[in-house]
Parts: structure tokens; sequence; C-alpha cells
């Protein structure tokens, strides 16, 4: 399959999405339910068929033989650390059984091996430093979710709530091993199977027609996204 076959259709799917949230921010709630459900099925297959996630995933055994996966998860809230600095939190090698979504992500947390603060300049965001969270229990990320045709999305974290009118909004990241670069997940987060060592990003942003740019390369740097905004 040619490279165009790919993005060329992705970019469809997602310029409908922008069509149908904009439905939802001028009241057609009722005409989204008719409308979206089968629409949001079908992306949701196609995303998940696009980035290979379609067939067995990675997974270990432990020695009483329970399939297990570990997961890293990071947090970009869109607010600041201080004056001239933004700050994302990192949640790395959660636990959990084979089979988990993104949401049992979200839900332990608090069960990472480790958690830190990466506090990035904001001038310029690929410079940041890693400082360790001692005590990760006192970090509550509180989490509330819509439900479109029964497939959960994410509406608010800690008070942050998703803005149709601004098309500001909750976005999923998945660091694709293959394309070596994080890819936005149109999937709902309630249908998209972790796997071993998968890394996943949620970020708060302006989705502007087109996903806000993510994170490049193998660390928390971002490419183009301008980060926290003071609140």
């Amino acid at each position: 399959m040619t490279e165009e076959s790919v993005v060329l259709p992705f970019k469809y799917w997602v310029a409908m999405l922008v069509f149908l949230v904009t439905l939802i921010s001028v009241g057609s709630a009722i005409g989204f339910q008719t409308f979206g459900s089968g629409f949001i099925e079908n992306m949701n297959k196609y995303n998940l068929y696009e980035i290979g996630r379609g067939g067995r995933l990675l997974y270990y055994e432990t020695p009483s033989g329970e399939k297990m996966v570990r997961v890293d998860i990071g947090f970009d809230l869109n607010t600041t650390y201080n004056e001239t600095h933004g700050v994302a939190y990192w949640f790395e090698g959660i636990e959990l059984p084979y089979g988990s979504t993104i949401i049992d992500v979200i839900q332990n947390i608090h069960k990472a091996n480790m958690t830190e603060l990466r506090v990035y300049d904001l001038n310029n965001s690929s410079i940041f430093e890693k400082i360790p969270v001692q005590n990760p229990e006192n970090l509550q990320f509180v989490v509330s979710y819509g439900n479109i045709s029964g497939m959960r999305y994410i509406d608010e974290i800690n008070g942050i709530k998703n803005n149709p009118a601004t098309m500001a909004q909750w976005m999923i990241y998945f660091w694709d091993a293959e394309k070596r670069t994080f890819v936005y997940l149109t999937t709902s987060p309630d249908k998209f199977t972790v796997a071993h060592k998968d890394t996943i990003v949620i970020l708060y942003g302006t989705f502007g027609g087109w996903p806000a740019d993510c994170c490049s390369g193998g660390s928390w740097e971002y490419n183009e996204y301008e980060g926290a905004v003071t609140r």
C-alpha cells in the first residue's frame, strides 16, 4: 500500500471529525448521535489499522503465568511550573493485566515504578529538566469522561474541560515505534488496548482543524507545540 493511500484517507477522517465536533458545538447533538455512531466506530477501526494495532500485542508473563504489560504515560495540562517554565507529568512502568485500555492506564497511574516532572522552557520546549517526584500519591488527576454512542472520550482533567467553541480539547498521542514519532489517536481511549512498552501522551491544546503537534524523538520534546499557558 502506498503512503498516499494511507495518509489521505486519514486526513479525510480527521476533517470529518472536525465537522462532527462542530455539530456538537452548535447544539446539533441529536443529529450527531444519529450520524456519528457508525462514523466514529469506523474511524476507530481505521486508526488502529493505520498504526498497526490490529493483531496480537506484546506482553510478558509473570512466574505464575499471568499476562502483563508495562506502560508509560505523560500528561501536559497546559499549565506552568513558574513564570518561565511549563510542566508535564510523567508516569513510567505502570504494570497492568494484558487487555487493559488507555482508561485503565489513567486510573492506575499511582502504580508507576517512577514518577517525574518534566519542566521545560516556555521559549524552547525541547529544553527540559527531569525532577523525580518523591510522593507521587500526592499528585491528583481527577478525570471525567464523556460518552458518544457508547464510546468514551476524555472530557475534563483537574477542572480543565473540553471547549468545542474554541476547539480546545484533550488529545491523545501514541508512540509509533516503527515511524519513530508520536501519532495522534482518534481511537476512543476505552477501545485502545495497550501493549507492553507502549508510551501514551495526553495533552490539552487547540485542535484548530488538525491535531496540535506533539512530541518528536524518544523524549519529551515538542515539535512546534507551544506548550503551557498560565492558569
